[in-house]
């Protein structure tokens, strides 16, 4: 019941006119639908009973059942738009709500639910809840007024017929309540497999390289087999009880007809009951049996809307697991970050990733992090982005707690390129100025032009000279700029999914390219030059140093570099070498060298590689 009361108060209770609106028109369908018979009825004893009158009166019954025709094609489809069209809108409020509420989700939430079953619960049961609440409600609804309506005209036609038809259906009723609750036990298993091959198949449409390549299609079509197989097995079961349980009640309403027209019959001849009342009982009886055989069609839609509700409703009450909210937070110029010892645990974990770490990065400085694989570099970012929850005190942003403030006004503060770099499905120009409002679908967007232009044309021209020339600059900083005349399209190319039509090179550059172009205050950088050759490498290690020589110290970005290339990290202000989560070493580039411990080491070997490649 809380389950219910919770969707009734977000998203129903907003429809409730249309709603009430739309069983009156229900109640004026059954309504015609019940007097049809009854007319009907009227008539045959009227032609019955002969007479110079007979013909008149049946005329004007029959222009009465024209009329209450066209009736009913209005009230029916009234009541179907009014209930199936908030069915459509909660659909959409639905999945609006499901794709926010993931989007504030941190990463162990995803590490706990696969993406197909996401997809599953975002589509799938979404649909299911709305025919639950449009087409599932409707047929409830009906079954509600029509059910009482038709009683009332055949206990009015003859209350004795009405107590032999009824015996054979409540037993039918009875057999299909035993089928319901068997039914949704099924249901429920089958939407759990359904979202379980929807992750089956996701997965291996984006392995599908690595499947080829490794001549792996026989395994995976085994795979997939395997969990077809089980759904489809489940299916069956859930078609056999359908199958079977559903013909009894409309095998129930056979032997209530019969019944009827044997002791019906009996009456009639001897002038107990008119021929016409029977004719309409008749037609009542069989009016009723097809509405509650269509209920029974309407078992799947009940038994899946219930279990999809649920799912969502499970996906909407899970916690994103912030801290409360009790500082703000703006970042509109470059900040100080100060970690007071940072020591960090995966949930899961034994050991800590990071060991009492602390360091302060000055407004406009730059941070480069060094370190082996597995030393923690990547996840000192990721709880500097928030992208994990830091433990309480221990990273401050102007000496606030980041765990303290707002999420989002955090993260419009960064710009952050991840060590493996997403680009959306769309074209290049557009992955780049990602979540800038002036571009859409890759070209200035036209809600901007719209509003640009009822201001000055000559700004809205400039405006867009400006964009562009931001673009181009920002694509040649990071070494893009060349490639694009090797693309169809330059700047409009769709990329592909994942960005598929691009190298890794090109991939992590034009992630690069995204975070110069949002020019935040606060830059991160998870090793964007591990895809890249040496010579792209120093232009695109030039592009960053140029961000502190052609700005002043105030408005340069707060950067923190992590490589695993010592030639990337030379320009920075300080330099921390991480082992097994702890700093083993720190200071610029000419002290750690002066130091020959593991950093000097390195950049030794490695100059000594590129000397190698280069002979």
């Amino acid at each position: 019941m809380d389950l219910i009361r919770r969707f009734l108060t977000r998203y129903a209770w907003r429809n409730i006119p249309h709603y009430v609106a739309g069983i009156a028109m229900l109640a004026a369908t059954n309504w015609v639908v019940v007097r049809i018979p009854a007319i009907m009825g009227e008539a045959l004893n009227v032609l019955h009973a002969g007479g110079p009158e007979a013909l008149l009166g049946a005329r004007r019954l029959a222009l009465e059942l024209v009329i209450l025709g066209f009736v009913v094609i209005v009230v029916r489809t009234l009541s179907r738009v009014l209930f199936f069209n908030p069915g459509r809108e909660l659909e959409h409020r639905l999945r609006l709500d499901l794709f926010e509420h993931l989007l504030g989700m941190q990463r162990p939430y995803f590490a706990q639910h696969k993406v197909g079953e996401l997809v599953s619960i975002a589509s799938n049961d979404t649909t299911s809840v709305r025919l639950l609440v449009g087409f599932a409600g409707l047929q409830l609804c009906n079954v509600a007024v029509a059910v009482p309506l038709h009683l009332y005209q055949m206990v009015a036609t003859d209350a004795v017929l009405t107590l032999w038809c009824l015996a054979p259906i409540f037993v039918g009723a009875f057999y299909m309540r035993w089928t319901v609750r068997r039914f949704f036990g099924l249901v429920r298993d089958s939407m759990q497999l359904l979202a379980k091959l929807s992750d089956r198949v996701l997965e291996c449409y984006s392995g599908i390289g690595t499947i080829r390549s490794h001549a792996a299609e026989e395994h995976a079509r085994a795979r997939f087999e395997q969990f077809n197989r089980e759904y489809l097995e489940l299916q069956l079961k859930v078609s056999n009880i359908r199958a079977f349980g559903m013909p009894v009640l409309s095998f129930s309403g056979f032997v209530a007809a019969g019944i009827v027209l044997w002791i019906g019959g009996n009456r009639v001849v001897l002038g107990e009951i008119a021929v016409g009342d029977l004719a309409t009982f008749t037609a009542l009886l069989m009016s009723m049996v097809s509405i509650l055989t269509g209920l029974a069609w309407v078992l799947a839609a009940i038994s899946r809307g219930f279990v999809s509700l649920d799912r969502v409703d499970a996906v909407l009450r899970t916690d994103a697991g912030l801290p409360p909210v009790v500082a703000e937070l703006d970042i509109d110029v470059p900040p100080t970050l100060e970690l007071r010892g940072l020591t960090f645990r995966y949930p899961d974990g034994e050991n800590d990733v990071l060991d009492d770490i602390h360091l302060t990065v000055r407004p406009g400085r730059t941070l480069g992090i060094f370190g082996k694989t597995g030393s923690g570099k990547t996840t000192l970012l990721d709880l500097i982005a928030r992208v994990r929850t830091p433990p309480e005190g221990t990273i401050f942003c102007d000496g606030v707690d980041i765990t303290q403030v707002d999420l989002r006004s955090l993260r419009r503060g960064m710009a952050i390129v991840p060590q493996s770099a997403f680009l959306f499905s769309t074209t290049l120009r557009e992955n780049v100025a990602l979540a800038d409002a002036r571009v859409e679908s890759g070209r200035p967007s036209k809600g901007w032009l719209r509003t640009a232009a009822k201001t000055d044309s000559a700004a809205l021209i400039e405006a867009i000279h400006a964009d562009e020339a931001k673009l181009r600059s920002v694509l040649d900083a990071a070494a893009l700029h060349e490639d694009l005349d090797a693309l169809p399209q330059g700047l409009d190319t769709v990329v592909g999914e994942r960005g598929v039509m691009l190298s890794g090179g090109q991939r992590q550059r034009a992630a690069l390219a995204r975070a110069l172009y949002q020019a935040r205050p606060i830059l991160m950088l998870d090793d964007v030059l591990s895809a890249v050759d040496q010579g792209t490498e120093t232009r695109m290690v030039q592009a960053i140093r140029r961000l502190r020589t052609s700005n002043d110290l105030d408005t340069a970005p707060t950067t923190i570099i992590v490589s695993h290339r010592t030639s990337v990290l030379e320009h920075a202000d300080e330099i921390i070498v991480l082992d097994h989560g702890r700093i083993i070493e720190r200071g610029t580039h000419p002290e750690l060298m002066a130091r020959n411990g593991p950093y000097a080491e390195t950049h030794l070997h490695q100059g000594q590689e590129g000397v190698a490649r280069h002979a």
